[in-house]
Order: structure tokens, then C-alpha cells, then sequence
């Protein structure tokens, strides 16, 4: 940090907090939390506020009245703007980062659009210097935080430029007006760290008014739905998540014509739909493993629908001729290296991990030597036929490939969940309390095989760890790889208490923190994120012997002892990507909610 910057005094050494005022976090400097003014806001006298907590929520009364009035109000075709305080990104300043979003809700007039003409109001703000239109999304700062922050994870939307081309037509802007209020939505939780009921409320009732049949539905559900997850909204996620897979199957969006059908005529809207049915299936996987379940709907369907093309073809709106599933399953067999986008590597290791879980679930109880001759071979087969340009997940301008980022994890923890089961990186009880561990089965495996599993998942776990260790200012991902991560972790801590000693013990420890830092940064903008960090930090602390009482440990938590510590009755196991086996009866994620409620 440079030291101008900072005014407080080199020997005042800053107190640390879990909040921060919001200039204090748009200039990412540390800020001591103290209300109603922090001590670095009081010394250089400018005001101070902080956003309202996102892991605040409404009681179900509560929750029944507004959804109600919400209904009301749709019917009665009225939806008013969040009265809300923008700062406008300027032609003048194109590089403004971390846009500072009030949502105070004052002095700020009443917004009325009309979805069925496009028509909006300005918007104008007391502390922004420039002013612009609510519907330039080319200078809305909640759209720019949108694409700056979380589009690069799951590009399955227009970029940017080409999102503006096509919303200048006054012909398409009534249609994307549901689009972008859930844009704003999602750019204002990463503006703000704030969960905005108001712009939440808007998005919803743009989504009441929306035609029922349009393909951009599937978008904006699939948007909400991963918002809802990650603020620890699992019901309402997997609600919208559900409806987004019914109308992308009844309009058929999987088939290989209907980009064509809705493409208009342009050829970066038809690989745009391409990338919308391929993000609704690596997403809808993602729920299985995050939720332990077997998600239905998507998993027999025969998709025709080309492969999504390379990002930067994309960005720059020079589309190939799409290649097609077909194509990736027999690239084994092409005389020569064929090339096929991150995208494409990210679908091909979401449909391995499924495929193994399949394989697992067609035999009552697996054992060793299948997974090991045939299961594995799934898993491995994707990492062996990688490109020597896919292998570097960082290129040399140190930007990192996010899409292979996320299909490299993908494929190292179900490695770790496949094989820890059978190694002898023992399982602890406590880690039942994280909502990303999963049971062993009870199988013994025999002690010929255990020190190949024991070395799969080590290999995996370290392979992890350097792709979370690349040379990065700052931990910016996708919040679905904090299972992913954890998974890798659950097994390392084992590693720490069973196998590993002295200068071996060390890095490994290090290792986990280097993962607590990277799922703390995810954590400050989604709920179920931060949950997941301080269940990981109570497992270390109990495995490692930090604690002497784990039951104060717990406590703390607010959890309910006696249903921790209960004996838990055998009961079929399940199989998914974070760990793989988990005991249906015992739902930690409704333990939490229950505890939450009490």
C-alpha cells in the first residue's frame, strides 16, 4: 500500500474489523469498523457510512407480506425504481473501479418504467458529479460492476460492448429490461458488499411482467438463482433454478437449431444462447455436488447445441463455426491436436465428474480396484488429453483463464472425493458440521490399494493448492469454487493430522491458510461462502487440536449440540462432487437454518 495513502500514523497500528465503511472498502484500506464515524473517516474529515449487512433477512411473516405486495403492485402494472444514489462511470473516467453504491434511499425521486415500452426515467444522484440515464447501460455503474466482477466467471450473457450495440435498438430494450435489473442487482452486491432488498424487489416484479415464453427468462432465473444460493437462499434458489430448466426445455434450447431460430441474424446472440444452455447445465451440476443430491432434468437430455467458442472470439464478436459435443468426445481420435475453448474444457470436466458419479451410483457398494480401473480412468483421461496451451491455467500477462480455472477444480476435487473414501487419510466426526464433507462409505479397502488412493488425492490436493497460489493482487472467482475448495481442504487437514510431519506439516499448514485467505475473499460478498470459511476454521482448529472444547466451539456457532453430536442412523449413501458420499438425514445446511431461526 503506498504509504501517502494512508492517513494514519505508522505507529497507530489499526484495529481490526470484520465490517468496513464503504470508502474505507472502495479504496481497499483497512478501516476499524467504529460507528457512526471510523477513525480514518473522522481524521480526514469526510463523511462516513456503512452499507447495510446482506446477512440480514426478513422473518417469514415478513417475507409473505412483501411477496404479496409485490403481487399487487405487478398486477396493478405499477413498478417503481429503487429510489438509490449512483455513482455514474463518465466517458471521461473509463478505468473508475469499485463504483461507490449508496443505497440510502433519500432524496431521490421516484423511478417508473414501463416494461411494455421501454420507456425510463432518468435517474439522477445527489453525490454522483456526473449524471446520466438509467437506461445507458453503457455508463450504469451497477451494469459495469456486473461485467467487471462476475461476468468473466460465467460469460454467458452479451459482453459488454455488444450488450450496449444491441440495447440501443429501441426494439430489443423492453426485452432486456428484466435482464438488467438483475444485472444491477448482481453488480450492486460486488459494488456495495449489500444484499439490496429494494433492487431485489424491482428485479422480481420486472420478472412477474416479463412474456412468460421469452428465452431470456432462462437468463434471468439462472442469474438470480446462483444470487440466492450464495446468500444462503438455498429453497428460492433452486425454485427459480427449476423453472429456468423447465422453459429452457420446452423451448428447446438445447437442440442445434434454436440459436438460429433466435439469434436474429447475429452470430454473437446466437453463441450467446449456445452459452446460456451450457452454462444452465454446468451450473445445475454444480447444485448436485454443492447440495449432495442428484439433480434431474438436464441429466438425459441429448443436446445438439454447439460448443461455446473462445472467450476472446467472443469478446471480439468473430464467432467460428461452432464445433459440437460430437467433436469433444472423439478428440482423442483426430489425426492432429484439435483446439477447442476454455468453455468447452470447462463442459467436457462437469460432464466427466457427472459421469463418474453415475458410474459410482450403477453398483449397490463400489469398491477399490472399479474405481480405480475404470472410474478414475474418466477423470484422468480429461486431465491427459489437455493441450499444452490449456496446461497453463495463468498466461504470461499474468491474466488468469477462469474457465479452466473452474474445470481444473472441478475435475481435482471429485479425484479427492473419489478416492478418499478408500485412502488412509482418515475422516473426522467433526466434519460433519461443514456443509461441503460427505461420509466415507463403510467399505475397508484392502491395504494393497490404500497407498494409491492415500497418493491421488495428496497429488489432487496439491494441484489445488498451486492453482489457488498463482501470482494473483487479489482472489476474484467464482463463489461455486468455495465447495470445491473446501473439499481439497477437508482432505489436507486429515493429511495434517494422520500422515504429515515436520517440514511436510508446515507447508501443508500453510497451504490452508493460503485456502481460509482465498475463501475469506469470496466470503465477503456471499453468505454461504463465509459460512463455509467458519466451518473450515472450526474443523482445522478441533483436527489440528486448537481447541480444548469443542462443544464452546459449537456453541459459537449456534449450533444445536445434541443434534451434532446425536448418533446418526445408517442410511443409503449419496454421491457428489465435493466429497461424495453423504448421509441424506443429517442436512447441515437446514441444521444452520434452524439454528438461524431460533
Amino acid at each position: 500500500m503506498n504509504v501517502s495513502n494512508d492517513p494514519l500514523p505508522r505507529t497507530r497500528k489499526a484495529a481490526r474489523s470484520s465490517l468496513a465503511c464503504l470508502p474505507c472498502r472502495s479504496r481497499h484500506i483497512k478501516c476499524d469498523g467504529i460507528r457512526p464515524c471510523c477513525g480514518r473517516c473522522s481524521e480526514t474529515a469526510q463523511q462516513c457510512h456503512y452499507g447495510t449487512s446482506r446477512r440480514g433477512g426478513l422473518d417469514r411473516a415478513a417475507l409473505a407480506e412483501r411477496r404479496r405486495q409485490r403481487l399487487v403492485n405487478a398486477e396493478a402494472g405499477a413498478i417503481s425504481m429503487p429510489q438509490t444514489q449512483y455513482l455514474v462511470r463518465s466517458p471521461a473516467d473509463p478505468l473508475l473501479t469499485n463504483p461507490v453504491v449508496d443505497i440510502a434511499y433519500h432524496g431521490i425521486q421516484d423511478l417508473q418504467p414501463d416494461i411494455s415500452t421501454g420507456s425510463e426515467a432518468s435517474l439522477s444522484s445527489s453525490t454522483a458529479v456526473n449524471q446520466s440515464p438509467v437506461d445507458d447501460v453503457e455508463a450504469d455503474c451497477l451494469v459495469d460492476s456486473y461485467y467487471r466482477n462476475f461476468h468473466n466467471f460465467h460469460p454467458f450473457l452479451l459482453p459488454q460492448k455488444h450488450f450496449v450495440r444491441l440495447y440501443r435498438d429501441p426494439r430489443r430494450k423492453s426485452q432486456f429490461k428484466p435482464l438488467i435489473a438483475f444485472m444491477r442487482f448482481i453488480g450492486n452486491i460486488y459494488a456495495s458488499s449489500n444484499w439490496s432488498t429494494e433492487l431485489n424487489d424491482y428485479a422480481e416484479a420486472c420478472l412477474t411482467q416479463a412474456p412468460p415464453t421469452d428465452p431470456i427468462l432462462v437468463q434471468c432465473r439462472l442469474l438470480y438463482s446462483i444470487a440466492l444460493f450464495w446468500n444462503d437462499n438455498k429453497t428460492d434458489a433452486i425454485h427459480h433454478m427449476d423453472n429456468a430448466i423447465c422453459l429452457a426445455l420446452d423451448l428447446q434450447m438445447y437442440q442445434k437449431d434454436f440459436p438460429v431460430k433466435h439469434g436474429a441474424d447475429d452470430a454473437i446472440l446466437m453463441e450467446c444462447w449456445r452459452r446460456t444452455w451450457w452454462m444452465l447445465y454446468i451450473v445445475n451440476t454444480y447444485y448436485a455436488g454443492t447440495l449432495a443430491s442428484i439433480r434431474t432434468g438436464l441429466s438425459d437430455v441429448e443436446a445438439t447445441v454447439g460448443l461455446p467458442c473462445e472467450e476472446s472470439d467472443y469478446e471480439s464478436g468473430k464467432i467460428p463455426e461452432p464445433q459440437t459435443l460430437q467433436d469433444f468426445d472423439n478428440r482423442e481420435f483426430a489425426p492432429d491436436v484439435p483446439l477447442f475453448s476454455s468453455f468447452a474444457y470447462l463442459v467436457g470436466a462437469v460432464r466427466c465428474s457427472a459421469l463418474a458419479i453415475t458410474e459410482i451410483l450403477s453398483v449397490t457398494r463400489p469398491d477399490s480396484t472399479r474405481v480405480i480401473q475404470k472410474i478414475d480412468s474418466i477423470l484422468n483421461a480429461w486431465l491427459l488429453l489437455l493441450p499444452k496451451n490449456r496446461k497453463q491455467v495463468m498466461a504470461k500477462t499474468g491474466e488468469i483463464d477462469e474457465l479452466m480455472f473452474q474445470a481444473c477444480l472441478v475435475i481435482h476435487v471429485s479425484i479427492i472425493g473419489l478416492h478418499r473414501p478408500f485412502s488412509d487419510l482418515k475422516f473426522n466426526p467433526v466434519e460433519n458440521i461443514s456443509s461441503c464433507a460427505r461420509d466415507p462409505p463403510l467399505d475397508t479397502p484392502t491395504p494393497e490399494l490404500v497407498n494409491i488412493h492415500t497418493l491421488r488425492v495428496l497429488q489432487s490436493v496439491e494441484d489445488q493448492v498451486q492453482l489457488l497460489a498463482l501470482p494473483t493482487r487479489k482472489f476474484e472467482h467464482s463463489p461455486f469454487v468455495t465447495c470445491m475448495i473446501s473439499g481439497g481442504m477437508l482432505a489436507l487437514l486429515s493429511a495434517c493430522k494422520f500422515q504429515l510431519k515436520g517440514t511436510d506439516l508446515t507447508i501443508a499448514r500453510n497451504q490452508v491458510r493460503v485456502a481460509i485467505g482465498c475463501l475469506n475473499a469470496l466470503g465477503e460478498f456471499w453468505a454461504r461462502s463465509a459460512r463455509n470459511v467458519r466451518e473450515i476454521q472450526t474443523i482445522a482448529r478441533h483436527v489440528l487440536g486448537l481447541v480444548s472444547d469443542f462443544s464452546e466451539e459449537q456453541r459459537s456457532l449456534g449450533l444445536d449440540i445434541s443434534i451434532v453430536n446425536a448418533d446418526i442412523p445408517p442410511q443409503e449413501n449419496y454421491v457428489d462432487m465435493c466429497g461424495w458420499y453423504n448421509i441424506p438425514d443429517l442436512d447441515m445446511s437446514s441444521l444452520w437454518e434452524a439454528n438461524s431461526a431460533q
